[in-house]
């Protein structure tokens, strides 16, 4: 049996004290994992655009996706995190 990941405090108090942004409390709940990954990730861009791209898009098939709830916290925390490219918009 897997271990269960929980939320680091680290990426709580992110969340937490991110100006603008609601707490990604869906993200947090059911993958806690992930939120504590985009925390690790969060001053690297680069990095942590190609993480975004690979939970937004299914490049290995056969995912069962994500709910709804979590699916608007990550997009919102992408939208927030990345600054978006001059000329680019997200899709």
């Amino acid at each position: 049996m897997a271990e269960k990941i929980e939320l680091s405090s680290a990426a709580d108090d992110y969340f937490r004290t991110l100006p603008g942004l609601e707490y990604p409390q869906a993200l947090v709940n059911e993958h806690p994992r992930i939120a504590n990954a985009i925390v690790e990730l969060r001053d690297d861009h680069a990095k942590l655009k190609s993480y975004f791209d690979s939970l937004l898009n299914d490049s290995r098939g056969g995912r069962r996706g994500f709910s709804f709830a979590v699916m608007k916290d990550i997009q919102n925390l992408r939208d927030h995190l990345l600054p978006a490219e001059p000329g680019l918009f997200w899709v």
